[in-house]
């Protein structure tokens, strides 16, 4: 999915699937997120938004549902491993 960056402070970028009704937003930490039913309306409005940060807090966080779809830079087994076993056990030494 396309994205069009972001002037914020803790989101990058956003991209909407209108056909699927999917918002997909990147965080500055790199973290990827899906939010599913969203209407087109609400994807405008977060893209107008004088600040995005307190549009997502106000009207997307909390409530539609959301899925983790990953961090951008890391691969996708890196993130299932994090997924299984903790994304600190990759720093842990026995």
């Amino acid at each position: 999915m396309n994205r069009k960056p972001l002037s914020a402070s803790r989101l990058r970028s956003a991209g909407y699937d209108e056909r699927e009704r999917i918002l997909e937003l990147e965080f500055r930490d790199g973290l990827i997120r899906r939010y599913l039913a969203v209407s087109p309306e609400v994807y405008r409005r977060l893209m107008a938004a004088p600040s995005p940060d307190a549009y997502f807090a106000d009207e997307i966080d909390e409530r539609f549902a959301e899925r983790r779809v990953g961090r951008e830079g890391k691969s996708a087994a890196a993130d299932a491993f994090d997924a299984l076993f903790g994304k600190d056990c990759q720093d842990r030494k026995d």
